[in-house]
């Protein structure tokens, strides 16, 4: 375990250290500096207030446990990483970043040990596991490396409840919340994968499933008995398992109802959700990716359009599919026909089994398939058996597959390779053929095969990290450049800030409420209004404005724009005809009326909504006597409009976790239009006495606000957070009535 640990980390130093001497403290990019680091922070931030109700500086203002649940919010290693100055960030992420990869190998080596195989060769899988292809293609995700040791830690209590050992139940159930509760997407991949696991384990023959008295009456028994017998203890088994399995999943019911609330108004939750049999044109694609390490560039795919990030990798370094391969045609037993079966799932478009067919060309949960073929690989390593035939004929497939790849590309590119770093894996790859096949031709020693893997594993390391670390450039210039938020979560002053180059998450990397963000969890209706500012928009997880800029940011409060000059220096400027968040609108017109003109280019839609207040139809009725109807037709430009909203505005607006307030003095009663998301978690009071709230333009809110001088409060609380722990209470009981039985058991 010792070496095992130690060699993790001389991993990670040769092959991190480089890098970020070359590219500065920030040595990943894509997802990694655009959506973690930001994400990273905003954690920290929120969880430093007490209340992590409402994020200020995602989109436009979002449930902060809804959005953050999948990325940050629930995660041990941010937990860490809130407990070190903002400045000293890149620190705590390097010491995050190896605890990881150490946890990685400390479980899979428990596991693989728990298995039957030697310590020795646990150590060497561990290592694969660890810096399997999956791993080193996360590298710059950060957040997919919890789901991958939450489920090594579920196959390590599955094995404690089918060898009926102490707290076998308890264990199950405590693992399932780690799964649920580390992350509700990979979750789901994880338990399936898990029972799949089960289904094969109970009926492989190697598990006693039946207590002792039971086996004793099995003895007497006829060999019908019997089997009924085996079919009854195995059916129990399982049901016992998946009790446990849903106790933990009610346990994490305070973290998952409010992730349900929000999921329902998320524009990813309303992607492909079918069987999609098109995926069966990536067969290819994922077939190389079982036999040759990460490409990143997404010309070298065989989908046409396609995207080498929808295959995850799942091959492990040097041996790939070799060993584990030729355990299953050596064996009959329950672990090869479970690699078959994970085989088949993954390069076909079963695969979507795993994500409940909402994204069915993901494969996220790859770590599962890299376990086993793992397992495979260094149960044939114990064997010592001559594998020469065997290696040779794998090496012939892998070089087949590798070598149409290699031809496709070529096709795709006019002749022309795309790239050194592409040629430099295709070398990597048959260089660790070579060493596999000297090995089994008896003319390489496993010592010396081991330090192949070792060197494999960090020049894959060095091709897919330095092909990255543009993107610190980026956030260096954003961190030395632009002034930062005031104070914590909260919306800075009365305004947000601009379009310009900052797009991926500026805002929540400074601290400052923006127009602009980069986020998987989108709600629907901010993506409503987002549509009728732009015509390039990116419903999956971008949301920014392409068109009527001026418009957009005066609906927005937007007041400071950012940019770059030609010195490459990060300059700021004030909107020209910025509205304080919280103004009155004199006329509306209906949803029904708005959406007629949806799709129309020659109409500009942010600018009727800052003419008129868009009502939801059934909501016009009870505000009939304060608004006129407007008409959509006769549009002032924007500098009068921008004028006429001045007149009646909110002052001292002041943004929190948990809400905002502003107060107003009115000439006359009004509705008061505020761009904060609408959401059911709202409530609002004016001077303490409790207000409607509407649904207005789209996806915001309004209120009625008598003559006078008021202080309107909204308030925020996550909907079925108080739910959700009342469920997690439940779950905690019975977590509490299982450990009880335990004990009775035991005793």
């Amino acid at each position: 375990m010792r070496r095992l640990l130690f060699l993790i980390l001389f991993t990670l130093a040769v092959t991190l250290l480089p890098v970020a001497f070359l590219w500065g403290d920030l040595w990943l990019s894509s997802d990694f500096v655009h959506q973690e680091v930001s994400f990273i922070l905003e954690a920290k931030r929120m969880l430093a207030t007490g209340a992590p109700w409402w994020s200020w500086n995602t989109y436009l203002g979002s449930d902060f446990i809804g959005s953050y649940a999948f990325y940050t919010l629930t995660s041990p290693f941010v937990w860490i990483n809130c407990l070190f100055p903002e400045s000293m960030l890149e620190v705590g992420l390097s010491i995050t970043f190896a605890l990881k990869f150490l946890c990685m190998g400390w479980l899979s080596w428990h596991y693989l040990c728990k298995m039957g195989v030697s310590r020795q060769n646990s150590a060497f899988g561990a290592y694969l596991f660890t810096f399997s292809s999956f791993s080193i293609a996360s590298l710059y995700y950060y957040h997919f490396y919890e789901p991958i040791m939450a489920f090594v830690l579920l196959l390590i209590a599955i094995e404690r409840l089918l060898r009926h050992e102490k707290w076998g139940l308890t264990c199950l159930a405590l693992a399932s919340f780690v799964v649920t509760f580390v992350n509700f997407y990979f979750a789901i991949g994880s338990i399936i994968a898990a029972f799949i696991y089960v289904i094969f384990r109970v009926f492989s023959g190697e598990v006693e499933l039946t207590s002792k008295l039971g086996t004793s009456k099995q003895g007497n028994s006829s060999a019908s008995s019997a089997c009924q017998l085996v079919s009854s203890s195995a059916c129990q088994i399982i049901l016992k398992g998946v009790g446990a399995v849903l106790v933990g999943i009610l346990m994490c019911s305070f973290l998952l109802l409010p992730v349900y609330y929000q999921m329902l108004i998320t524009t990813r939750a309303e992607a492909q959700s079918a069987f999609d049999a098109t995926a069966m044109l990536n067969l290819l694609e994922r077939l190389r990716t079982v036999f040759m390490p990460k490409v990143v560039e997404g010309t070298t795919v065989f989908v046409p359009d396609g995207s080498a990030s929808f295959s995850n990798e799942a091959c492990i370094a040097v041996f790939g599919l070799s060993l584990s391969l030729i355990y299953a045609w050596r064996h009959r037993d329950w672990l090869s026909w479970l690699l078959l079966t994970l085989l088949v799932l993954y390069l076909t478009p079963l695969n979507g089994i795993f994500t409940l067919f909402t994204n069915p060309l993901y494969t996220r949960w790859a770590y599962a398939l890299t376990l086993i073929v793992v397992l495979c690989t260094v149960r044939q390593l114990d064997e010592e058996k001559n594998v020469k035939r065997g290696v040779l004929g794998y090496a012939v497939l892998a070089s087949l597959v590798v070598l149409a790849f290699v031809v496709k590309v070529l096709i795709s590119n006019g002749g022309h390779l795309p790239s050194i770093r592409f040629i430099a894996l295709i070398a990597l790859f048959f260089a660790g053929i070579a060493a596999l096949v000297l090995w089994a031709k008896d003319k390489l020693s496993l010592r010396w095969l081991k330090v192949a893997v070792v060197a494999c594993t960090v020049v894959q390391m060095w091709l897919f990290l330095f092909n990255l670390g543009t993107d610190s450039l980026w956030y260096n210039s954003l961190k030395n450049n632009v002034e930062k938020g005031d104070g914590i979560v909260t919306a800075r002053s009365d305004f947000r800030g601009g379009k310009s180059f900052l797009t991926y998450n500026a805002g929540l990397l400074r601290n400052q409420p923006s127009v602009e963000s980069y986020h998987s969890v989108i709600t629907t209706g901010v993506d409503s209004l987002f549509k009728t500012a732009t015509y390039d928009f990116w419903a999956k997880n971008k949301l920014r404005a392409n068109v009527r800029q001026d418009e957009f940011d005066a609906l927005l409060s937007v007041k400071t724009i950012y940019d770059i000059d030609s010195a490459g220096n990060v300059v700021k400027r004030d909107a020209e005809h910025f509205i304080p968040m919280g103004f009155a609108f004199d006329s509306y017109i209906t949803r029904s009326e708005f959406d007629k003109l949806m799709g129309d280019t020659t109409v500009n839609l942010p600018l009727v909504m800052l003419n008129n207040v868009v009502l939801e139809n059934d909501e016009v009725e009870k505000l009939g006597d304060l608004l006129t109807h407007g008409d959509t037709q006769a549009l002032s430009d924007l500098g009068t409009v921008a004028a006429s909203r001045k007149q009646c505005v909110a002052t001292d607006f002041k943004g929190s976790s948990h809400g905002f307030e502003a107060k107003v003095a009115l000439p006359a009663k009004k509705v008061m239009f505020f761009s904060v998301p609408y959401s059911k978690g709202f409530t609002a009071t004016i001077d303490g006495k409790e207000a409607h709230i509407y649904q207005a333009n789209l996806c915001m809110m309004a209120i009625e606000v008598p003559k006078g001088e008021h202080l309107i409060v909204f308030d925020y609380f996550p909907p079925g957070l108080k739910t959700g722990l009342w469920l997690s209470l439940l779950g905690i009981l019975l977590l509490a009535l299982l450990i009880w039985l335990g004990v009775a058991r035991s005793s």
